[in-house]
């Protein structure tokens, strides 16, 4: 598998996913083919949803993305049933096997995945070629394709110590039951988005520092079958502090003493400003930041005064903050 490609990287060939054609949904995927010399995608055959339904093909390059979601194609329903090709190459597909050389011990195969720049095998996913499981096989392990087979070929003590091939809905529902026994983490998951897709944990939204994001993702990495997380959890610490410096750098509300004070995302900016347009200002630029939710501007217009030393307390209000860094997170 190329380092360069994470697995939440690649695209995805799971049989029976939907296919999304540019105008709407056509179909679910049947098969894939694949040049063996190479092993290079070439096409995809694509089933219509309905009984005795046709299968027609599309060449790999017709392919924008493909996840546990779906596939997603760059032509119409028209274009793919009026311009079909003929499959090429070796043609895979559920009742495929997974046989490992010098052995009678096979599965099935149930997903392949590929490099998205190059459409180059980088591993599949077969049932029962360890009893009761599935199981990924990296391409290094795959020796040849041929048309209703793949040839694998991986010493048994090492594919004894492959960790099964897990279902989304398993892994999902483990990773809820770790970060829930974690009680202190509990005011923050409504601001989180918590997705297992595809084996990859995808951790989205809003935690109160990047302290505990880090925690929640250390925490993850103990649940088996992960491939990979990819941690995009925003910090208030964080947030508070890139908002800050971007207000303190734009022009229009540079040198002005606005507090950032964010909660799971909803920022509250509180302090004094010359002018009802920079309020307006600071509102636009905090919405439009990276991991913002909601915005309260609560800053107070203060125009008959040449220069701006208040600035509200983080609670609230119009409280004087008269002693320097006695609040947090300012642009001054």
């Amino acid at each position: 598998m190329e380092k360069s490609t994470l697995i939440s990287e690649m695209q995805k060939f799971q049989f029976g996913r939907k296919i999304f054609c540019s105008d709407g949904e056509e179909g679910v995927l049947a098969s894939v083919g694949f040049d063996p010399a190479i092993r290079r995608m070439t096409s995809i055959g694509v089933r219509q949803s309905r009984f005795f339904g046709k299968t027609f093909y599309a060449l790999y390059e017709t392919i924008v993305d493909a996840t546990g979601d779906g596939i997603t194609l760059t032509i119409t329903r028209d274009e793919l049933r009026g311009d079909s090709i003929q499959a090429e190459g070796v043609l895979l597909d559920t009742k495929s096997a997974v046989q490992l050389a010098d052995s009678s011990s096979k599965g099935l195969l149930q997903m392949v995945a590929v490099h998205p720049q190059t459409g180059a095998l980088a591993y599949c996913v077969a049932h029962h070629v360890k009893a009761g499981q599935s199981t990924l096989l990296q391409q290094q392990y795959i020796t040849s394709l041929e048309p209703g087979r793949i040839l694998v070929s991986i010493p048994e003590a090492t594919l004894q110590t492959l960790a099964p091939y897990r279902s989304d809905a398993e892994l999902q529902r483990e990773v809820g039951e770790v970060l829930s026994d974690l009680t202190p983490l509990h005011v923050d998951f409504k601001g989180m988005n918590i997705r297992v897709l595809d084996s990859v944990l995808y951790l989205d939204g809003n935690i109160s520092s990047s302290l505990r994001g880090d925690i929640v993702q250390d925490q993850a990495f103990g649940v088996p079958g992960l491939l990979e997380i990819r941690n995009n959890l925003v910090g208030d610490d964080e947030l508070a502090s890139s908002l800050a410096m971007v207000l303190s750098r734009d022009a229009r509300t540079r040198d002005l003493p606005i507090g950032v004070y964010p909660r799971l995302g909803e920022v509250r900016l509180s302090g004094a400003v010359h002018t009802p347009e920079q309020k307006v200002a600071a509102t636009e630029i905090a919405k439009s930041f990276p991991g913002v939710r909601s915005v309260i501007n609560d800053c107070v217009v203060k125009s008959e005064e040449g220069m701006l030393y208040v600035m509200s307390s983080a609670e609230g209000g119009e409280a004087e903050d008269i002693i320097p860094g006695k609040y947090i997170r300012h642009t001054k």
